[in-house]
């Protein structure tokens, strides 16, 4: 026994060793970067009201009921159902991890800080997985799958864009197109079928992906697959080849619609509601389209360079969220090392493998960039899909794993160099190649690093507390289940900043309290949004009357929402009507009047 675990230990241990080391510079690195020594598990770590409060809102829900498609504590007088909106059950792998810290911590902050940091070990672990199978050095991988894990466009995107920064499944899209180019077993449509256990494995690497990445991950999977598909085809000249590909798309497919079918018959019970997510045409995908420049174009100066940076962004047309599309330095090696590869001959592995990820990478940018394949797709089929520019992290992975074929390639060589006679000349060219792969890696994560990927650490507890002391207090005031009207009536969802009132800001009530009921949350397009917009255009003293008649307990006003002069009419008013001081936050941002 002692014997077996000796020769185990022996053959395994750089496995074991290389993934520590994966998850140490991960660690290490987001604790530098992120400067985690300031981090309060029970803080958000971004706390701004946009995108992010939504995030901490489906963990609140979480804490209080199974899961986050309804909320009896939103939308008063009524309810709020969510399933007008599908991308909100196309990203049940992360919403899953959520739930279980949410189970386990029993606290949003803590369970929304968690759910995201571990997005970065998660993407790392997976992109380890994939590098392993397709035979890279354990080194290799593991140094190459930290680059991946803290990418920039993963910590651009951060908790605001929680759904896109959970691209930990890319890596298995890339291993499928692999698996279906190189191999004859993987999903063949034969009498075989179920006896191959490959493709258990790749049917649920369909189920993953199906269900991350809000439809653009599943979309890009299926492109890349179809490509896959077609190449195979074009070299074989069999149909059968090009099946395979077609069979993983449908097994996405299918995924896809069983993920989002709550929606489709809620919508065929209560009519459909286009007015929920508005995407006004194909001419989006040109606004939020990929731009090549800017898969070069750093998301940080570290002051070396930052003026360069201004001014394209300042000059240039079509500047958007596209930003988040730059590839690192790793990246951008393997994106121009793929781009020579289109005209290399395929007389080898190495070859194949790296002609394989240019015909994908090429055909990645050609649908997302700006008036490319995305954009006639957006005008010939369907517009839903408009920001193209997301399929970068597909680029970026594709770039990186040709970089660790290349280097994995090198290792190779100087193993089997037969004129370098001595091991130790082997092994300190070994350690060498290792020690400069490995700081050129950590360089590239320190390099593409975006600085606002830090949290504003003492803002975001500042406001915290005391929006959760203001809140508290209300509850404390009023009865247990109280309904509380909050102002200024704001659509929801995607309506924008009022003034300093950012998109989500009126989620605050609901985030803080137990068993309070908010009016806001009412689905844009729904009776109950139009109740609630019709009760916000009453004269003050009539919308004070209602209110009470419906059995509301007050008046919860996001001061940030108004010019002064106009908070100063409204709140007088109030006092006047009410004979009522209302409370106020520490922060002077929120105000309450009770009834």
């Amino acid at each position: 026994m002692k014997q077996k675990f000796v020769s185990y230990f022996k053959e395994k241990w750089q496995d074991y060793a290389s993934f520590i080391l994966m998850i140490i510079i991960i660690f290490g690195m987001m604790y530098h970067l992120m400067e985690l020594s300031n981090c309060e598990l029970n803080i958000p770590l971004f706390y701004m009201g946009g995108d992010d409060m939504g995030v901490i809102v489906n963990a609140k829900q979480f804490t209080e009921q199974f899961w986050n498609l309804t909320c009896d504590r939103l939308g008063a007088p009524y309810t709020v159902q969510y399933y007008d909106f599908t991308s909100s059950m196309m990203h049940n792998s992360g919403l899953f991890i959520m739930k279980i810290f949410a189970v386990i911590t029993k606290d949003a902050a803590v369970a929304m800080n968690l759910t995201y940091l571990s997005i970065f070990f998660i993407a790392g672990i997976i992109s380890y997985f994939v590098m392993r199978n397709i035979k890279i050095n354990c080194w290799v991988a593991s140094l190459s799958s930290a680059v991946f894990a803290l990418s920039p466009y993963m910590l651009f995107r951060n908790i605001g864009h929680i759904v896109l920064t959970e691209c930990y499944f890319v890596p298995l899209s890339i291993l499928l197109c692999i698996w279906i180019y190189e191999r004859d077993d993987v999903l063949t449509l034969d009498k075989d079928f179920f006896k191959r256990k490959i493709n258990y494995v790749a049917l649920f690497f369909t189920f993953l992906i199906a269900n991350n990445g809000i439809a653009y991950y599943p979309f890009f999977t299926c492109f890349i697959l179809m490509v896959t598909a077609v190449s195979k085809l074009a070299k074989t000249g069999k149909i059968k080849q090009g099946l395979r590909g077609v069979v993983a798309v449908i097994m996405v497919c299918f995924f896809v619609v069983l993920s989002i079918l709550p929606g489709k018959i809620y919508n065929i019970m209560n009519g459909s509601n286009a007015a929920a997510v508005d995407r006004s045409g194909f001419e989006q995908t040109e606004l939020y389209g990929l731009k090549i420049a800017q898969l070069f174009m750093p998301l940080n100066g570290h002051g070396w360079y930052d003026k360069y940076i201004d001014i394209y962004n300042d000059n240039a047309f079509l500047v958007t969220e596209n930003s988040s599309a730059y590839l690192g330095i790793l990246g951008m090696i393997g994106f121009i090392v793929l781009m020579f590869c289109l005209f290399t001959k395929r007389d080898s592995l190495l070859k194949k493998r790296l002609a394989c990820l240019s015909e994908l990478n090429i055909s990645m940018v050609l649908l997302g960039t700006i008036g490319g394949l995305g954009s006639m797709f957006a005008f010939f089929v369907s517009p839903m899909l408009r920001a193209y520019n997301r399929i970068s992290i597909f680029i970026e992975y594709v770039s990186i794993l040709a970089v660790a074929l290349l280097v994995n390639e090198l290792i190779r060589v100087i193993k089997d160099n037969k004129k370098v006679v001595s091991a130790w000349a082997k092994r300190i060219s070994l350690v060498l190649t290792g020690c400069i792969f490995g700081l050129m890696c950590l360089f590239s994560i320190w390099e593409g690093y975006p600085q606002l990927a830090t949290p504003a650490y003492d803002t975001n507890k500042m406001n915290y507390i005391s929006d959760k002391n203001f809140v508290e207090n209300i509850e404390n005031s009023v009865e247990a289940g109280s309904m509380i009207y909050q102002l200024p009536y704001h659509e929801y969802p995607e309506y924008g900043p009022v003034n300093d009132m950012w998109d989500y800001h009126l989620y605050i009530g609901y985030l803080h309290s137990k068993t309070l009921k908010w009016s806001y949350g009412s689905i844009k397009g729904r009776d109950e949004d139009k109740w609630n917009k019709n009760v916000g255009s009453m004269p003050i003293d009539k919308m004070v009357s209602y209110l009470k008649e419906q059995g509301f307990a007050g008046i919860y006003i996001d001061r940030r929402a108004y010019e002064e002069e106009e908070l100063t009419t409204l709140e007088g008013s109030l006092k006047q009507i009410l004979n009522e001081e209302p409370m106020i936050s520490d922060n002077e941002n929120l105000s309450f009047f009770k009834f």
